[in-house]
């Protein structure tokens, strides 16, 4: 008999293939539920980046909206950690910290610097190209990958490089016709500017995730959880967005006595978007892997596109050009990941 209100068996008849359907259920639940969410925070997190350099807002200072967000993401990251694992766990992790300092404080201060360079990005960049040539990423992972943890590189993966780069500079060509006169050399500059800063943390991104990886592939790193390791380096990254603070921004900060200067619902939304990022990007990959991220990114690319061209009042309109450049780069995405 099965006690269908608890769930309680008493005599084993319930059939195998009930469970798995059960189980299979939740797993799509959780699948849906995460691309849901790290699609809403791809796409909210650069248009309320850019929404934040809007002319009425009072100017902040980033490297503190950085600083802010990381002190947010630590006490997530222990709350989530003592949620899952126990409180056993959270006091493991920071005594482990200083026997692990030297291999964390690297990921953290290269999450550090990309944090600053993207937000530059996002400044000097509209959205679209902003995510377009933020997917650049994928080619410096597959470089760092090659190099660090010396993985192989099939054909079919470099077919798919080669179509991101020529995405890319196709969108980046119209980005900068569209928005610019060709005698604009000023705003020309800019987006050189923001297009250097945007590869630039593709590098750091890419580097220090293989440098992650390659760490938990170690020897009895698999015996930890995702926010075990998440905990330990919010650790790092709290100290370093603070000295990073006062050393890049200082002489600013003790101008205008107030460090919170410019911060309002806008810059508060894009600290707690920015602070929940890595962890779901975390989620996504323990629930379904490399493909829901795949698919997460390329619906915010498209999100980006459709918000730039509906609400941008500088005349700038999606080209046939940079929508086969957007196609490019989402179809490498899926191309390099082995979908199609």
């Amino acid at each position: 008999m099965v006690e269908l209100s608890t769930g309680k068996v008493e005599t084993g008849l319930v059939s195998p293939a009930m469970g798995v359907r059960t189980a299979s259920l939740a797993s799509r639940k959780h699948q849906a539920l995460a691309l849901f969410i790290l699609t809403i925070q791809n796409t909210a997190l650069v248009l309320m980046t850019k929404f934040s350099y809007r002319t009425a807002a009072t100017p902040y200072v980033v490297s503190t909206v950085i600083a802010s967000a990381e002190l947010v993401k630590l006490a997530l990251s222990y709350i989530l950690l003592v949620a899952s694992d126990g409180q056993s766990a959270a006091r493991d992790a920071l005594r482990e910290v200083p026997s692990n300092a030297t291999r964390l404080a690297v990921p953290s201060v290269l999450y550090v610097i990309q944090n600053n360079l993207l937000f530059e990005g996002v400044r000097l960049l509209s959205p679209t190209a902003y995510m377009v040539c933020s997917q650049s990423k994928i080619l410096t992972s597959a470089i760092c990958s090659v190099l660090l943890l010396g993985t192989r590189i099939t054909r079919k993966q470099y077919v798919a490089l080669l179509v991101l780069v020529c995405g890319m500079i196709m969108v980046q060509n119209e980005e900068g016709r569209g928005r610019d006169l060709p005698s604009d050399r000023a705003q020309v500059r800019q987006t050189v500017r923001g297009m250097v800063a945007v590869l630039t943390a593709a590098f750091t991104s890419g580097f220090a995730g293989a440098y992650l990886e390659k760490m938990y592939k170690e020897v009895g790193a698999q015996k930890r959880s995702v926010w075990f390791r998440n905990a330990q380096l919010a650790c790092f990254s709290l100290p370093v967005a603070l000295i990073g603070s006062v050393w890049r921004d200082g002489e600013r900060l003790r101008a205008n006595e107030s460090v919170f200067q410019g911060y309002d619902g806008v810059v508060l939304l894009v600290i707690a978007l920015q602070a929940v990022g890595g962890l779901v990007v975390a989620t996504v990959l323990r629930y379904a892997g490399n493909v829901l991220k795949c698919f997460a990114v390329s619906i915010s690319i498209c999100n980006c596109a459709l918000a730039t061209t509906v609400f941008a009042n500088d005349g700038h309109n999606l080209s046939v050009t940079a929508t086969l450049g957007i196609a490019l780069v989402i179809g490498s995405t899926f191309l390099y990941s082995n979908l199609v």
